[in-house]
């Protein structure tokens, strides 16, 4: 087990814990993009005579890649001009928007900014008549649009998983709670975590939660230091049965494996996290051949597939004067061993 999760490790990049990622091979997501294609085929007719130029964060692989690829698709599909630039940093981000207004675009949709950078170029669009899509979280900004699954959408739905995998395995039973988040480097991603304590402890059969001893551990933006405090964790709880561990993102999992595995304690901790990726899948397969109880028990996947058919239908919208809702949330499924083959058999 240590050696596949060893070749399989990759430490994902900072505009990778900004968002969930997901895979876009997906039956059940495939089947939805046929139908977002089919509905934006009918939305072509209306308007089609935009430019849509698109701010993306690294594509080369994950989340970003196959939104990138959907979203060209869906675009390719309804005959709509996009132009995309990937962008680095936030100097970059200052060049792509310049460069996106200096090419004529009619619309910018902004998947590289987080919250913190985004909210000056959604002031500077709005006040210059642009219109801004925001892409995996909430803006505030008003006349701004946005979509994707925020982290507090995200900590709601982990909360929710959270409950229905803890009542199936430990029969509602939590000795400890355990969250794993970039804290310091990435504030805007806390409520990925930390909102599904909140909501799991807002549940019924679950309100002892507030109670439970609740450990947080800053993972920082690498795996470097996630593997040593795990296992000061398991060491400081000998007494903890049952131990929920929610982690922002799948790259830090196998690492968190390892050290569990170390430690005996795999059948102690039952851990959730965001991404769906490859590594994931693997994992979930073995066990679903196996039998075996996965500590690494699931993994948010965001349905990438047609992740860009339901962007384009929210520039359709924005561009032919429909008034959408500000914000329109993504929502994913939790893959686990159990239901794994139904996704990627």
């Amino acid at each position: 087990m240590k050696k596949t999760l060893a070749m399989l490790l990759a430490i994902m990049m900072l505009c990778a814990l900004m968002a969930g990622c997901g895979q876009s091979n997906q039956p059940a997501a495939s089947s939805a993009a046929s139908e977002a294609a089919a509905e934006n085929n009918g939305a072509s007719e209306e308007a089609t005579s935009f430019k849509v130029g698109f701010i993306v964060s690294d594509a080369s692989s994950g989340f970003w890649k196959e939104v990138l690829e959907s979203f060209e698709k869906a675009c390719d599909e309804a005959g709509v001009e996009m132009t995309y630039q990937i962008v680095a940093d936030s100097a970059g981000m200052r060049s792509a928007y310049d460069s996106m207004v200096a090419q004529q675009c009619d619309i910018i949709v902004d998947g590289y900014a987080s919250e913190e950078i985004a909210l000056a170029y959604a002031e500077e669009a709005v006040e210059s008549g642009m219109p801004f899509l925001a892409v995996s979280f909430n803006c505030p900004v008003e006349g701004v649009w946005s979509y994707g699954t925020s982290n507090d959408g995200l900590g709601e739905f982990f909360g929710n998983c959270a409950a229905e995998a803890v009542t199936k395995e430990w029969e509602g039973k939590i000795d400890l709670i355990v969250t794993a988040n970039a804290y310091t480097a990435v504030p805007a991603m806390a409520p990925r975590t930390d909102k599904a304590v909140e909501t799991l402890a807002s549940l019924p059969g679950y309100e002892y939660v507030k109670d439970v001893e609740w450990v947080t551990i800053d993972t920082g933006l690498d795996t470097s230091t996630i593997g040593a405090s795990t296992a000061s964790m398991l060491t400081s709880h000998p007494d903890a049965k049952n131990i929920l561990y929610i982690v922002c993102t799948d790259a830090f999992c196998p690492t968190i494996v390892n050290a569990i595995e170390d430690a005996g304690a795999s059948d102690r901790v039952l851990m959730l996290s965001c991404d769906c990726t490859e590594t994931y899948i693997a994992y979930a397969k073995e066990h679903a051949a196996s039998g075996e109880y996965a500590p690494w028990y699931g993994s948010i996947d965001l349905n990438t597939a047609n992740y860009g058919y339901k962007l384009l239908d929210k520039v359709f919208a924005i561009m032919n004067g429909e008034n959408p809702e500000a914000y329109t949330e993504h929502s994913g499924v939790m893959v686990t061993s159990a239901n794994i083959n139904d996704f990627y058999g």
